[in-house]
């Protein structure tokens, strides 16, 4: 489009081929967003995500990958979905979550980007960096909804780090279900 002159048929033409790939491509985009949200909501009765500032991150160096990857429609979408099928969903503070053990819940200090393995100093518990991430923010999502998130759990963090667990807690793990 940028080669055709100004107000020709040829540039109207290709600015019309542009809009529809546009298009397309935002369709698939969100097809496959809504997909993953049911998805997920068929796998877990509680829903946590970390509560991100999206317009700050897109400004910053990945900004362009930030916003083609559409995070806060799919966080939209995904809050729909919870919705409608009954799940619940909550947005938790997203403060700290990489810099905080899972397992005694002790601030192990700030980590460069490269380093993608979490271990604590104070107890000794190692795991990928994102996992302990997540774990943080489930736990934070847990103590908001009212259970008591005891920092000396062992058998559940072994769980979160071997895949067993998504999202709710079972029976023996909390009696208050």
């Amino acid at each position: 489009m940028s080669r055709k002159r100004l107000g020709s048929n040829n540039r109207q033409k290709a600015l019309f081929k542009v809009s529809r790939l546009h298009e397309r491509i935002a369709n698939i985009r969100k097809n496959y967003h809504w997909k993953l949200a049911h998805n997920l909501c068929d796998w877990a009765g509680m829903i946590f995500a970390e509560s991100l500032n999206l317009k700050a991150l897109a400004k910053g160096m990945l900004g362009k990958h930030c916003l083609d990857a559409g995070w806060g429609q799919f966080l939209q979408i995904l809050e729909q979905c919870c919705f409608k099928r009954g799940v619940f969903f909550l947005k938790v503070d997203a403060k700290k979550t990489s810099q905080i053990c899972p397992n005694c819940l002790t601030e192990t200090g700030k980590k460069l980007l490269s380093e993608r393995v979490h271990s604590c100093h104070h107890c000794g518990y190692t795991t990928d960096r994102d996992v302990a991430a997540a774990q943080v923010v489930c736990i934070r999502g847990l103590a908001a909804v009212g259970h008591t998130v005891d920092p000396e759990r062992s058998r559940r963090v072994k769980m979160l780090s071997e895949g067993k667990f998504i999202g709710i807690p079972t029976t023996e793990e909390s009696p208050a279900l």
